[in-house]
């Protein structure tokens, strides 16, 4: 007969680590959906879309997407402010870290990159790049340096919001160092309540960061990346609400009356389609409206690959009823 000792042991620390990393991946995949709903209808409200189905497996995209590309800009600069004020009064004796300057050389460029991209189109900036558009309608480039700097300010603006942070991150470890009582105290003193605002500072930073990401750089990702850049679709209408939806600015093909032109989709819900349209009661040439399509009007759908020729919408057929 087998001794205890001859009989197989069970390792429990595998079973222990797979339930931790589960609860882990859980946790911030919850993180991810919070922030992807906070992204998602800080964009929608800015264009006055509201949308209150949150069961959709985009905004954890968006989530990590927003979470992705706020770690990379503002973990090395966070790491470098609490390094400053943690080596404090040594700078003679320290050497500073040149990676995470070099990382933040980078991440800048890679940021100055992305921002003239939105700037050197043929046609400028995209649909629903509200930032972008606003500080475009100010500089009004027409030369390549002149877009090149309205690329800077496009990046200093995205970029803004990490710089307050950092300085925050940088204020806070000073002040949670100093506040660091010998003997246990129910009184909060002053360095601890600039702390706890300079940590509010971080937060309000972060935040201000997912708005100016989501006016910026959103609209330009693809969809399938957590994105939300428009999407061409053509709808069919019926007759009845033909003339209607033709009166808010929608162009219907003049080959098939009541197929709409292939129209950039900004957001879709379980009951309605938004969509671009030229704004006609403004002369600018970038400002556009957003028509909403219900979609008991709409019958049937065709998704189209490439973006349709802009000259194409103004063909649309007369309303004759």
């Amino acid at each position: 007969m087998a001794q205890p000792s001859d009989l197989p042991q069970v390792n429990y620390m595998g079973s222990l680590d797979l339930g931790e990393l589960t609860k882990l991946v859980s946790i911030l995949a919850a993180f991810a959906y919070a922030i992807g709903v906070v992204a998602v209808n800080t964009y929608l409200h800015e264009l006055g879309i509201v949308d209150f189905s949150f069961a959709k497996p985009k905004l954890l995209l968006t989530g990590v997407l927003v979470l992705f590309t706020f770690s990379l800009l503002a973990s090395p600069p966070f790491f470098l402010a609490w390094f400053l004020a943690t080596h404090r009064g040594q700078r003679g004796q320290i050497q500073y870290p040149r990676g995470i300057l070099i990382s933040i050389g980078i991440f800048i460029f890679i940021l100055i990159v992305a921002s003239a991209s939105l700037c050197f189109r043929e046609a400028g900036p995209g649909l629903g790049q509200i930032t972008v558009w606003q500080i475009w309608e100010y500089m009004r480039p027409k030369s390549n340096g002149t877009k090149f700097l309205t690329a800077l300010l496009i990046a200093l603006a995205v970029y803004s919001p990490i710089v307050v942070a950092s300085v925050s991150v940088y204020v806070a470890t000073r002040l949670f160092e100093q506040t660091k009582p010998e003997k246990p105290t129910s009184r909060i003193s002053a360095q601890g309540f600039y702390c706890a605002v300079a940590i509010a500072f971080v937060v309000m930073s972060t935040i201000g960061y997912i708005c100016i990401f989501t006016s910026t750089f959103y609209p330009a990702i693809p969809q399938e990346f957590g994105g939300g850049e428009p999407y061409y679709e053509s709808f069919s209408i019926a007759d009845k609400d033909r003339c209607q939806l033709q009166q808010l600015g929608i162009p219907f093909d003049p080959k098939a009356p009541n197929i709409t032109m292939p129209l950039p989709v900004v957001h879709e819900t379980d009951t309605l389609v938004a969509v671009w349209l030229k704004d006609p009661t403004d002369s600018a040439k970038w400002r556009f409206a957003i028509g909403e399509l219900d979609k008991t009007q709409i019958s049937s759908m065709m998704a189209h690959l490439a973006e349709p020729d802009p000259a194409a919408a103004r063909a649309s057929v007369p309303c004759t009823n």
